[in-house]
């Protein structure tokens, strides 16, 4: 086996372990997994097969994967453990903060010897802000239920429930950590006043991926019509900014030139969405899918994948289960490395097309395609209007996309003639809002999505990624053999 081979199967080893641990006893993988591995080890040995005994050894990554989820989770609750329980007066910076109409949603380093963080439900007032050090004195509890996907993501053991809030020190944060948020507060607000307030809402939501300012009943529209993921910054809507950039600096710089120009890009849109944990996870995803044009070599591509994603849960194990935006960006960016090219022999022709759609229909559609299962899953249930919404409104986003970042762009550096894009923006806003309005009022139209129905869906995908995969390889080699039919030649083949 290749050493790239064994990088990928070790990593991938790792994250089914770290995945299967908050499933399943430390003890009880161990053995199922050590069971497997000596059994197939002896296999391999009586049969001198080299290349699955090394998978064989490579398969206890599963074990290494659920121990560091363990150990991780083990240590990050033995620092706060001692609060939870009791009423506490805990000082500490504010990391994090989501501001809604009745609460302040917050995540508190502690700065005390026991440091660790606190997601705090606050009142509307004082109003809280990244950086601030502030007091909170209430009762500190365990992570509900309820709570419990949102506390493990973000490597959260402990929660409090509107404490008493005092301000001690304001604006101690990261300094450029306080600029980026700056950059992102004056994009929202300069999407405010040129625009009604839903649509501006709307072009925040898919730019910056902010949602605050969507109202409840907006909200079960986007979850009646499937439309939801709109406002869900992933790799993706990362991509499509990366290729919108890369096509038009490639019109002016050489390859390579073009290629960290548009990385560049990608830095200062992690700047405009705020520089969030999510944001710059989405970010990396979106570059790789750069990567993937740039350096066209599968296994290049895979493991440049896989080694992003290791990186990603070694910081915090609990994302891959946990976290929806991990897995959408990632599954997004499968879809948009090893979809999309299957997709573009039948949607692509010679002509690119007015504005390139029929690229930016296949990047989306194939992104689309493997994420779709996991956001149904996520809301609980499939919309049978959603196929419909979704064709009638995703080759537009794009556009929306690009016309949401010149406002913004112009917002800084020449207000006045932000008016001009935000007067064509508003016309495409108006027609997606009123397709998520009319899909959305299909309330009824709602079928359960279980885990069976995700797993059989993914069966089903890859067993065509893998029929598409083998007959392109069929087709090349028939080409590179003078041409004829790739049946034909195979025929031959076996008769030589």
């Amino acid at each position: 086996m290749r050493i790239h081979e064994s990088v990928f199967w070790g990593i991938v080893f790792f994250l089914v372990g770290i995945f299967l641990a908050p499933s399943m006893r430390l003890i009880g993988i161990t053995i199922l997994v050590g069971a497997f591995v000596l059994a197939l080890g002896l296999f391999a040995y009586r049969k001198k097969n080299n290349r699955m005994l090394w998978f064989a050894i490579l398969a206890t990554g599963i074990i290494f994967g659920a121990m560091y989820w363990t150990g991780f989770n083990v240590y990050q609750k033995n620092k706060i453990t001692e609060l939870i329980g009791n009423k506490s007066a805990i000082e500490g910076h504010v990391k994090s903060i989501k501001h809604n109409e009745k609460s302040q949603q917050l995540i508190i380093s502690i700065d005390a010897q026991n440091n660790g963080k606190v997601s705090v439900t606050a009142r509307p007032y004082p109003v809280l802000r990244y950086g601030d050090v502030a007091r909170v004195n209430g009762i500190v509890k365990r992570p509900s239920e309820k709570e419990k996907m949102y506390a493990l993501k973000n490597g959260v053991f402990a929660t409090m429930q509107f404490p008493e809030v005092q301000i001690l020190k304001q604006g101690d944060g990261n300094a450029i950590m306080m600029w980026l948020l700056g950059v992102k507060q004056k994009a929202v607000t300069t999407y405010g006043r040129l625009l009604p307030t839903k649509e501006a809402a709307l072009l925040a939501g898919i730019t910056l991926g902010e949602r605050a300012e969507f109202s409840t009943e907006f909200k079960q529209q986007m979850a009646n019509s499937g439309t939801t993921h709109l406002v869900a910054l992933s790799g993706y809507n990362i991509s499509v900014v990366a290729g919108a950039v890369l096509l038009i600096c490639g019109l002016i710089l050489r390859r390579r030139a073009a290629f960290y120009a548009t990385l560049a890009v990608v830095v200062a849109f992690v700047v405009m969405a705020g520089a969030e944990a999510s944001v710059v996870r989405a970010a990396i995803m979106g570059s790789i899918v750069l990567l993937a044009g740039y350096i066209g070599r599968a296994h290049s591509m895979r493991n440049a994948i896989a080694v992003s994603a290791c990186a990603m849960v070694l910081w915090n194990p609990n994302v891959l289960r946990y976290d929806l935006g991990f897995q959408l960006s990632f599954l997004a960016l499968l879809g948009i490395v090893y979809l999309k090219p299957h997709l573009d022999v039948i949607i692509k022709n010679k002509k690119a097309g007015i504005l390139e759609w029929r690229e930016n229909l296949s990047g989306t559609l194939s992104a689309q395609i493997m994420v779709f299962p996991i956001l149904m899953h996520a809301i609980g249930s499939f919309s049978l209007v959603s196929l419909l919404s979704n064709i009638v409104i995703l080759a537009f986003i794009p556009v929306t996309m690009g016309l949401g970042f010149a406002i913004a762009g112009l917002g800084f550096f020449a207000s006045a003639l932000a008016f001009i894009p935000a007067w064509i923006v508003s016309l495409l806003l108006q027609y997606e809002i009123a397709v998520i309005e009319l899909f959305g009022n299909y309330e009824g139209l709602l079928i359960p999505m279980t885990a069976l129905w995700v797993f059989v869906y993914y069966i089903m995908v890859g067993g065509i990624l893998s029929y598409l995969q083998k007959r392109k390889k069929e087709v090349a080699l028939c080409h590179s053999r003078g041409g004829g039919n790739p049946a034909q030649s195979s025929a031959e083949g076996s008769i030589r």
